[in-house]
């Protein structure tokens, strides 16, 4: 029985409930695992995930003061829930601990690929169900291509591919891929699942302006927290592509719930200390969070940009009325400077880059401890053989 003792050291930062990566070497890929805390004999779900660079070996740490160190002894054996993804009615449903999270929902009629509906841990929706769902009382019906979670933006090449007015856009979904190399499509297991695909952004005349490939990575968390990691390359298979300077994009975009809304109960923080759209919009910072009430409690989004992804930290389109997006092109309405170009040409055959995370947390910016687990996304904790 394969098995093998590794150190987790937490750094200069507090952690909890801290995804955590490590070679999996001397490990059997088509084993199950568990990663038993040598200090408290608790046995947490640890799972192999294959890759391109060797297979590693997952597991959440649920907590570890700044500055201390763990050992875990991984042996084999089975952990309970996890996440599984598998098509569905819609599209590519993701289930944690046995409930419906989201669902990747990708076919044609769809203008362009989605996460919707998305459950909080509260277990309740907490992005806006309009257009899907148009008549939920109480909903704003403005903007009815700001679905859920998306990918978008308003002038590549020409194309616009963020609104749905006449001569709008798409974007294609090409095919499936492994998800983290090996087999098969998409993954599932204890301690995560994973979606990876490649899609066409194409004009209104069908013709490709750039392609993209995204991966979703989904934990849920102890505490009923969930995690999105979201990887976006863009390649220039059609020639250069031109990503246009305009507001009215986001590599990554989100509609909250309406109750959430920062013009009625909500609010949203940045990682500068800008509160509200005021602060908020068009301005940089390495996060921004959207909270606000659903259902009578306080949930919110928390979305990290990572350092390696193109013009970190981001500009923000964030506005009271409900979106938020990671917008790096905008540059002109950000300044309200016409002669400011943030327009961006990658030529043919380049790629660009982005990562980010998406924290699904309960409470308020304070209470998630928002601001302390970006640090678990871009400076996680170091992972060593134990001695």
């Amino acid at each position: 029985m394969a098995s093998k003792q590794l150190t987790v050291h937490a750094g200069n930062h507090d952690r909890n409930e801290c995804p955590v990566w490590a070679a999996a070497d001397g490990l059997d890929a088509a084993a199950s695992y568990v990663a038993r805390d040598d200090t408290t004999g608790d046995e947490l779900p640890a799972q192999i995930v294959p890759g391109c660079e060797g297979a590693h070996l997952v597991w959440v740490v649920p907590a570890l003061a700044a500055g201390a160190s763990r050992t875990y002894t991984v042996r084999e054996g089975f952990g309970q829930g996890g996440v599984t993804v598998a098509d569905g009615e819609h599209g590519v449903d993701v289930h944690m601990n046995g409930a419906l999270f989201t669902t990747y929902r990708y076919a044609v009629p769809v203008v362009k690929p989605y996460l919707y509906p998305v459950i909080g841990p509260t277990g309740e929706g907490m992005t806006r169900n309009y257009p899907m769902i148009p008549d939920v009382p109480g909903e704003k019906h403005d903007h009815p291509h700001h679905k859920s979670i998306y990918v978008s933006h308003g002038e590549v090449s020409g194309a616009d591919v963020w609104s749905e007015v006449e001569g709008h856009g798409y974007q294609r979904h090409v095919e499936f891929l492994p998800a983290y190399g090996g087999s098969g499509d998409h993954v599932s297991g204890p301690v995560l699942g994973a979606i990876r695909s490649t899609n066409n952004w194409v004009g209104s005349d069908e013709q490709k302006v750039v392609e993209d490939e995204r991966r979703f990575t989904f934990y849920p968390l102890p505490s009923g927290a969930r995690l999105i990691d979201v990887e976006i390359t863009f390649r220039a298979t059609a020639g250069p592509a031109h990503f246009g300077d305009t507001k009215e994009g986001g590599i990554i975009s989100l509609r909250v719930a309406t109750s959430m809304d920062a013009s009625d109960d909500g609010r949203m923080e940045n990682a500068i200390g800008g509160i509200g759209e005021a602060e908020c919009w068009g301005k940089r910072a390495q996060w921004l969070d959207y909270t606000g009430p659903v259902k009578g409690e306080t949930v919110g989004f928390a979305v990290y940009d990572h350092p390696s992804s193109f013009r970190h930290p981001t500009y923000w389109h964030a506005r009271n009325y409900g979106l938020f997006t990671a917008n790096p092109f905008g540059l002109h309405d950000f300044y309200a400077n016409p002669g400011v170009d943030g327009s961006h040409v990658l030529p043919e055959g380049g790629l660009l880059r982005f990562k980010y995370r998406i924290y699904v947390h309960a409470g308020d910016t304070a209470a998630a401890q928002v601001a302390q687990r970006y640090h678990d996304y871009i400076t996680p904790p170091e992972v060593s053989a134990a001695e």
